[in-house]
């Protein structure tokens, strides 16, 4: 990111102070003022996100990178297929190549064995291969814990978890038993210790459910929380920001439910420094709460559009300190011919999608500006 600076070979360093000192003076020191300016701009944070005016150092910060849903079946097989396995990722890839952890939804198994458990066209299973678009694209983490991870049975399932360590994708939200399937996954960057868990209130039947002695996804009945808020509590222990990943809600509704804010607000006070969600397939909207952001959907992102509302997305930024949410943003996205397109600024649909978020956002009190930043007030 840096660009090195380069020192002046002695002899022609020998001539302009012999020849010319007043270059000292008038040409070389505002030169060498305007690249430590450069430099200085440079080790902000970037432009897009949202700087309240907090005196982090680079070692004591983290952008995370967060996007909706992900699979590699159905016509998406077919134009990776014809265009490789990148195809799908390259308009947004540098957005997650530049964050220190970037996660997704990972709504499919990968495998190539099982019979569906689901009515045809409902089921997906990825082929392996496919994994590879993910790590080229910057991928670090998926989330397992929804309604379609199991959807081949068990043996598709173990598969997913061994092509995913094989790739060196981190998952969270399944295993090979319950343990697992609630355990926190620590990343360390940048001196902190980021912390993902991934839990699902939906599934298609209790065979996806993790158990005991049973592989599969971890999943809590939403009129019965005590093991989700008690699993946040404990894992806080081991990191420095604990991220909550859940699929819950209502599929292609604008707004989560009063008892889905209700939960979130109790994550929040077990010790979560932030939710993403995601299952109704759009996007909804961006709650601060404690000072913690809370995104109840993020919406499709590699995923079959049941209409056009669906395809309009985005990739969404949060920059943490320790313990401290310092800001975030968003980049508009529309799903086009299986593919997730960063939309440019001259694009009318980008500012479409900034208003909706705007929009959904207000009965939160969230303000989000024009550029697609999240203001937050640091406390």
């Amino acid at each position: 990111m840096f660009e090195k600076r380069r020192g002046m070979p002695l002899k022609i360093l020998l001539v302009v102070l012999l020849l010319s000192p007043i270059l000292i003076f008038s040409d070389f020191y505002p030169d060498e003022a305007r690249t430590e300016q450069v430099m200085h701009n440079e080790e902000e944070i970037p432009e897009k996100i949202n700087e309240p005016g907090t005196e982090d150092s680079p070692d004591d910060k983290v952008l995370l990178c967060f996007a909706g849903d992900v699979m590699m079946d159905s016509y998406f097989e077919d134009y990776i297929s014809n265009f490789g396995v990148d195809y799908s990722w390259t308009s947004v890839a540098a957005i997650f190549q530049e964050a220190d952890i970037a996660a997704i939804n990972l709504e499919t198994c990968v495998s190539e064995r099982g019979q569906t458990l689901k009515r045809e066209g409902y089921g997906f299973r990825s082929q392996p291969y496919t994994l590879e678009g993910l790590v080229n694209a910057g991928i670090d983490l998926v989330n397992l814990a929804n309604n379609h991870t199991y959807d081949y049975g068990e043996a598709a399932f173990l598969d997913t978890l061994e092509h995913l360590e094989g790739n060196s994708i981190i998952y969270s939200g399944g295993g090979m038993n319950i343990e697992e399937a609630f355990k926190v996954k620590v990343l360390e960057k940048n001196n902190l210790k980021v912390g993902f868990l991934s839990f699902s209130e939906v599934r298609s039947s209790a065979v996806y459910k993790a158990g005991e002695d049973k592989p599969g996804i971890a999943y809590f009945n939403q009129d019965d929380n005590k093991i989700l808020l008690d699993t946040v509590t404990k894992s806080k222990e081991e990191c420095d920001i604990l991220i909550i990943m859940l699929h819950w809600g209502v599929e292609y509704a604008y707004e989560p439910s009063g008892h889905q804010v209700e939960l979130a607000h109790r994550i929040i006070e077990a010790g979560a420094d932030g939710i993403v969600g995601h299952h109704p397939h759009v996007l909804q909207g961006i709650e601060i709460y404690k000072g913690k952001p809370i995104l109840y959907s993020v919406g499709n992102f590699l995923f079959l559009k049941k209409n056009e509302e669906a395809g309009k997305t985005a990739v969404f930024e949060l920059e943490f300190g320790e313990n401290n949410f310092r800001g975030g943003s968003f980049y508009p996205v529309h799903i086009d011919n299986c593919k997730a397109q960063l939309l440019e600024n001259s694009d009318p649909m980008k500012r479409e999608i900034i208003e909706k978020l705007m929009e959904r956002s207000q009965r939160f009190g969230t303000d989000i500006n024009t550029e697609g930043n999240i203001e937050v007030e640091v406390r």
